[in-house]
């Protein structure tokens, strides 16, 4: 294929940050129960061993409700194109964002002696994104496309879900409990952003188009655990190792669309991305029936993504460190330089029992940003969060469980001005600067039930 087809095809990896914390890690199943000292069915995906701690056959229902809100208020930068006449708002200040979204997971164990059992679908990585128009440039007849908001060069919609097919098993040896799962993940990235006919990663509102990229595949990793009953009935310990999807760089393949004034023109094309590993461990303490106390802390290894590369189907995708192609065949359509570092997280909840057997619950939580100052941008906006929850477990029979909470969590305000280094590349790495100041906030609601037999 020819380089000028090539600069046509410039394609789109705004994907949307979900996150509960650090990046677009999305698990969150399980409410303040979903932790590496779990012994509920959740803990098929953060510690497989938990289920050797369970107690006959569990069947598990769980859904979040996620309500996401988040600004981008974005100043001329030295390296931005100044608006055209009649353009005036279209690509400086304030985009915003508001969107409602959810997911389920579910999941069964059982015990039998010392070995157990389970299988679960969770959703641990993913998000949605859908940017608000500009009301100051709505309805221009000259522009009509920077109405998707001054972010538009980094994304105005974004689709992201990794689904976990898991199957474990945990083996109970005295006080100790070892587990192993397999998990079958289904990935699928869908994304927009404006995008020129050339491709060079500059804006043009007089050029204006649109990227649309749609990719899917199929993936596979292992997670392993240990928990230990250090004070019977009393103490238990535990650490967990959930491996990267695809045990290292992933490549997901679909397809490219290029919409330019009324044309449409798709092609095959491959996406490649890391995701991270994490690595949990964790204490919970029960100094009363009625009281118990947990403690876990969290390694995410978010330094493994270093690019976002999009080339044609089963092509090369490699740039030299000017962010110029270095495929073989020309065959880089975008690479876009993450850059990101490794997260940590530490979390604490505590639970009362009343003498109805009524759950009281609360925690508090704290996760460090992955992304860098230099390309963080607002389809992957990311920040040092604090998370606080609070909720209840009812006993709606001796051996059916409601339970329902709610997380807020707040990231901290993030303003880069000035040290965004998006344009400072050639094509097809160069992008449109990503500083300005950033805010968001989510909240989930939770809600659960489970089944004993």
């Amino acid at each position: 294929m020819k380089r000028a087809q090539l600069t046509v095809l410039a394609a789109v990896m705004a994907l949307p940050g979900l996150a509960r914390a650090s990046g677009f890690a999305a698990a969150r199943f399980g409410g303040e129960h979903g932790t590496v000292t779990t012994t509920n069915p959740t803990a098929l995906y953060y510690n497989p061993a938990g289920m050797a701690f369970s107690e006959g056959t569990h069947l598990y229902l769980d859904g979040t409700l996620a309500l996401r809100h988040a600004t981008w208020t974005h100043a001329q930068a030295a390296t931005d194109e100044p608006e055209p006449p009649g353009a005036q708002g279209a690509s400086f200040g304030k985009a915003t964002l508001f969107n409602v979204f959810g997911g389920p997971a579910l999941g069964a164990t059982t015990r039998l002696g010392p070995l157990a059992l389970g299988t679960a679908v969770t959703v641990p990585f993913g998000g949605r994104a859908s940017w608000d128009k500009n009301e100051r440039v709505a309805g221009n007849a000259m522009f009509p496309l920077a109405a998707d908001g001054v972010q538009r060069w980094h994304g105005t919609t974004g689709n992201l879900a990794f689904i976990y097919f898991t199957g474990g098993a945990a083996l109970r040896l005295g006080p100790v409990g070892i587990g192993v799962a397999g998990n079958l993940i289904r990935a699928s990235v869908a994304s927009t952003q404006a995008k020129t006919p050339t491709g060079d990663g500059t804006p043009d509102l007089e050029r204006e188009g649109r990227a649309v990229l749609d990719v899917k595949g199929w993936l596979g990793s292992f997670a392993l655990g240990a928990t230990a009953e250090v004070v019977e009935g009393q103490l238990w310990l535990a650490a967990s190792y959930q491996a990267q999807p695809g045990l290292g760089q992933m490549k997901l393949n679909g397809s490219l669309t290029q919409l330019y004034r009324g044309d449409s023109t798709p092609f095959p094309a491959s996406f490649y991305q890391s995701l991270p590993d994490i690595t949990r461990v964790g204490v919970r303490y029960q100094p009363s029936p009625t009281a118990e106390v947990r403690v876990s802390g969290e390694f995410t290894r978010w330094s493994v993504l270093r690019t976002q590369c999009v080339g044609l189907r089963d092509q090369e995708c490699a740039v030299d460190p000017t962010g110029a192609d270095a495929s073989k065949n020309g065959s880089v359509l975008q690479n876009l330089r993450r850059k990101w570092t490794d997260s940590y997280g530490l979390r604490a909840g505590a639970s009362h029992w009343l003498p109805s057997g009524t759950e009281l619950f609360a925690g508090l939580g704290l996760e460090t940003a992955a992304a860098p100052d230099d390309t963080l941008d607002p389809g992957l906006a990311d920040a040092t969060n604090i998370a606080a929850s609070l909720g209840g477990r009812f006993a709606l029979t001796k051996t059916l469980f409601l339970a329902a909470s709610y997380t807020h969590i707040q990231y901290l305000d993030r303003d880069n001005t000035g040290s965004s280094r998006l344009a400072d590349a050639v094509p097809p790495t160069k992008r449109p600067d990503g500083g300005g100041l950033y805010t968001q906030w989510i909240g989930l609601l939770n809600l659960n039930v489970e089944k004993q037999f």
